[in-house]
């Protein structure tokens, strides 16, 4: 199975969590790549990671995961957010497969930095060696990762 990473840009989007309170009820992200939305959608994970510029530096947070099976575009060529064509989220009625925190954690690996930090905006599949770095910070209890309400 395949794994997907959205970034999300907390110095033009404000901090991710702004959108939590609606992510707790229906979790989805944002694209414009329609290969990788289509993908992500067949029952894939996408993991959220806020991105945040401080003093310089970049910091990638993990913020929430959550099994894709829906992806949408707007009505009448409009972009969500004024900006991406689709959005992928979990089918109108079904639970929520997934994990959430109610303040991102940083993620440290310094493998995942490297290449995180090649990648562009958008989805993009995670290889399958790093998936593993991002369900550890969600498996370690000092973490405190919830499921989503289901």
């Amino acid at each position: 199975m395949k794994a997907f990473a959205v970034k999300h840009l907390a110095y033009e989007h404000g901090p991710l969590s702004k959108i939590l309170p609606e992510v707790e009820k229906q979790p989805y992200s944002l694209t414009s790549k329609q290969h990788e939305a289509n993908e992500a959608a067949q029952g894939n994970f996408v993991y959220v990671i806020e991105v945040v510029r401080e003093d310089g530096s970049t910091i990638y947070r993990l913020g929430y995961k959550y099994r894709s099976t829906d992806v949408h575009k707007r009505a009448g060529g409009a972009l969500w957010e004024g900006v991406f064509i689709y959005k992928n989220t979990v089918r109108y009625g079904e639970a929520s497969d997934g994990m959430y925190f109610d303040s991102p954690v940083e993620i440290t690996d310094s493998e995942f930095y490297d290449w995180f930090r090649g990648e562009t905006l958008g989805m993009t599949h995670i290889p399958d060696d790093l998936v593993g770095v991002l369900d550890a910070i969600f498996a370690d209890p000092k973490n405190h990762a919830k499921p989503f309400k289901r």
